[in-house]
């Protein structure tokens, strides 16, 4: 409004010029500029404009002596021109001029001021009706000062108007400032908690900003402890523009005092004052803090905290300040919580780790231990057996069979452990090379407690593989197929297909449900959990078929066998030399 108001006056002194260029050229053409009537109130006149012309009007309108100083100058005006309107060449000319003047006061001075410019006006024009004998009677003065006044109410009332109006803007450009601070704040700090992937490293950050912005000397973060049921000191805290380690401090959340309050209450608080000798205040007071700003961190209605601000630069915290805390402190909450819970389930994870590794060298190194002295009883019953040393009691005979056989369940077992533990330790050895997939399939023949019929096309295929693994990936299915599908045929079929080779070990036995197709190459699981007790296992030939399937980058998947039984299909890459073949 003062810009308005400096504006109109400029303005009106521009006019003011105009007018006196326009009344002296009169003065010229009549021939009257020589009379003391004339030039005195003209020479007033045109230094009251010289003077203002040089007046800093934004300056003087800012100060609460603005409508004083409106009203002096536009007193100044209409002596001046009163004084010369006096001349009778020229009281045509300076009526009009007194009614503007009138108008002008409407829209630049105080509705207490403008009054008195009208009553000052109205004065002035009877002085002048009177004095140059222009009226008989007073209801002649009347007629022109009353029409002067109604010009001056409807101006004064569009001036009310334009004031309001101007002073809204004003507020709704102060409101748009204040929000476009609030969310340049909201940035910053959203900014700083983005960049931040710990605890640790967003404190100091968070605190520094919001301590900025506030113009604060001290920032104190405290987290909630579920566990302890406390809110504790986050170190390091943030004093005069730098982080700072602090001591370990905490709170009880029943405990009194402002900080709890302001957690249980979750709505900010200013404490103006802190006394070192009440409880409310004590932690305030061993922080050192003489004023604060105190705001819970919550996200929607869980609280994680609170923020403390403490002593501000210059002046003292106001309440505006309290709910600018409050407002940053939302989305610091927020990012706080969620990296609270990051960290927590990242140390959850960090533990099962070092379980399961613990787990792993636990196995593997039993696994080892029970692997010499299980190959030396091998060893020995394998001795006993021969036909110069065997037992001749069918008995005897039967339970040395036994034991072997049995031993040689226990020499799988450990074997399969072994390789377990070397998956899990991404230390399996894998050695690729060309190999002739009927005789890795006879060998498969050789070694497992079945037959199953083998057809290979063509019968030179070629699949680039690890020899070790790829036959104890054929044993362990064709010795699973023959432990849930014992009274029906295996067979073993091998082809190309699209560059690849397909090996696939075919059962017809009571197959697998859709369902636990996928739950089949899981450790530890089996399907029929009331046969395992009968046929034994572990559960962990399918889990190895996968894994050493994966290290020689193929795949392995379970169909349904046409009429009933299960596929397994091993999918491996075909050897460079007979990449040709479709």
């Amino acid at each position: 409004m003062a810009r308005f108001r400096a504006s109109l006056l400029r303005r009106a002194s521009a006019v003011a010029w105009v007018v006196l260029i326009i009344v002296a050229a009169q003065a010229v053409r009549t021939e009257i500029f020589v009379e003391p009537g004339f030039w005195i109130p003209m020479s007033a006149l045109a230094t009251l404009l010289i003077v203002s012309t040089a007046i800093r009007w934004e300056k003087m309108m800012a100060t609460s002596a603005a409508p004083w100083i409106s009203t002096a100058w536009l007193s100044g005006l209409v002596i001046g021109i009163s004084a010369l309107a006096t001349v009778p060449e020229l009281t045509a000319t300076a009526q009009p001029i007194l009614f503007g003047i009138a108008a002008v006061s409407g829209l630049l001075l105080a509705w207490w001021a403008h009054a008195f410019m009208t009553v000052f006006i109205g004065l002035a024009m009877t002085f002048i009706a009177f004095q140059l004998q222009l009226a008989d009677a007073i209801p002649d003065v009347l007629a022109p000062v009353l029409t002067m006044a109604t010009v001056a109410a409807a101006t004064a009332l569009v001036g009310m108007e334009f004031e309001r109006e101007a002073v809204r803007a004003i507020e709704r450009e102060i409101q748009i400032d204040e929000q476009r601070l609030d969310f340049e704040r909201l940035y910053a700090v959203s900014s700083t908690l983005a960049r931040a992937e710990s605890l640790a490293e967003i404190v100091p950050h968070l605190i520094g900003t919001i301590c900025k912005y506030l113009d604060a000397e001290v920032g104190v973060v405290l987290l909630y402890n579920p566990d302890r049921h406390r809110l504790e000191v986050m170190s390091p805290i943030w004093v005069n523009g730098y982080p700072v380690d602090a001591d370990p401090m905490s709170l009880e959340i029943s405990a009194p005092g402002m900080v709890t309050q302001a957690y249980r209450a979750a709505k900010p608080l200013l404490v103006k004052e802190v006394s070192q000798d009440t409880d409310a205040h004590i932690l305030l007071h061993e922080l050192g803090i003489s004023q604060a700003l105190v705001a819970p961190l919550k996200v929607e209605e869980m609280r994680v905290g609170v923020i403390i601000v403490g002593d501000p630069y210059e002046g003292s915290f106001n309440e505006e300040q309290a709910e600018q805390l409050g407002s940053l402190a939302a989305p610091a909450g927020l990012v706080l919580s969620q990296i609270g819970r990051y960290e927590a389930q990242a140390e959850t994870t960090k533990r099962l780790e070092e379980v399961a590794q613990m787990k792993t060298d636990f196995v593997s190194t039993v696994s080892h231990e029970l692997r010499t002295p299980l190959t030396s009883i091998i060893g020995s019953l394998d001795t006993v057996n021969r036909p110069e040393l065997a037992p001749t009691e069918p008995t005897a005979l039967r339970l040395l069979s036994t034991a072997r056989s049995s031993a040689g369940r226990l020499q799988r077992l450990i074997d399969d452990l072994l390789v377990v533990s070397r998956i899990d330790r991404g230390a399996i050895p894998v050695h690729l090379e060309p190999l002739n997939v009927m005789k890795v399939l006879q060998e498969v023949n050789r070694v497992a407690s079945v037959e199953p019929s083998l057809t290979v096309d063509p019968d030179d295929l070629v699949v680039e593989a690890d020899q070790d693994h790829l036959t104890r990936i054929l044993i362990n299915l064709v010795e699973n197929a023959a432990k849930y599908a014992s009274e029906s045929a295996i067979e073993i079929f091998a082809w190309v297909q699209s560059g690849r080779v397909m090996i696939a070990v075919v059962d017809h036995g009571p197959g697998i449900p859709q369902d636990q197709r996928e739950r089949v190459f899981e450790r530890f699981t089996q399907i029929d959990q009331s046969d395992t007790r009968t046929r034994g296992g572990t559960g962990l030939g399918l889990s190895i078929v996968r894994s050493l399937s994966e290290v020689m980058h193929g795949t392995v998947r379970v169909e349904e066998t046409e009429g009933g039984g299960a596929t397994f299909v091993v999918e491996l890459p075909l050897a460079p030399v007979l990449q040709t073949i479709e």
